[in-house]
């Protein structure tokens, strides 16, 4: 259950309720009901946890997390968010709770015609980013310059650089995410 899920990394990190509150915005009673599957945290507040914990979102949201280093194109864990217009598949391993935990991320993902990745922008305070258009054409929204990328095309985005993607199309765009070190 997802309240397990929350308790275990907490208890690995070796970090207590009130450090997780602290870290998260959350209060303790919250993260505490929510660990005990009292209630079931808003994504907004699982974004929060998993900032805080130190691990990407489907940590929590996958059942299935493969512990191989071998992840077969049809056994790639693949996180829709509700509402949003973008599917991530996930193509290296996320056992995030190793002592050693992996040092680079790729992501594929696939965006909507005529959509945004995401309302807001996001903002990776220690990762960089490195972005492959594979099919269709992305418009990447660095807050102050935008970059129109076709297939084949990259862009590097240095660590603490606002950003959002917008497929401008009217197909379905697919590109490669390089993150090192991983988000959470």
């Amino acid at each position: 259950m997802l309240g397990d899920k929350i308790r275990e990394a907490r208890k690995r990190k070796r970090i207590t309720l009130n450090q997780l509150a602290e870290m998260s915005g959350l209060t303790a009673s919250y993260i505490s009901q929510a660990e005990r599957n009292l209630t079931e945290p808003s994504l907004s507040s699982l974004r929060k946890l998993s900032a805080a914990l130190q691990l990407p979102l489907y940590f929590f949201l996958d059942d299935d997390i493969p512990q191989t280093q071998v992840i077969r194109a049809d056994q790639r864990r693949k996180l829709a968010i509700p509402g949003s217009e973008i599917v991530y598949e996930y193509l290296s391993p996320v056992t995030m709770l190793e002592a050693e935990p992996p040092m680079l991320e790729m992501i594929l993902f696939h965006l909507n015609a005529k959509c945004w990745s995401r309302e807001d922008y996001v903002r990776h305070d220690v990762a960089e980013e490195c972005i492959t258009v594979l099919t269709g054409v992305i418009t990447v929204d660095c807050l102050h310059e935008e970059y129109h990328l076709y297939e084949g095309d990259s862009v590097y985005i240095r660590r603490g650089i606002p950003h959002k993607v917008y497929n401008p199309s009217n197909g379905v765009a697919t590109a490669l995410i390089c993150l090192t070190p991983p988000v959470h």
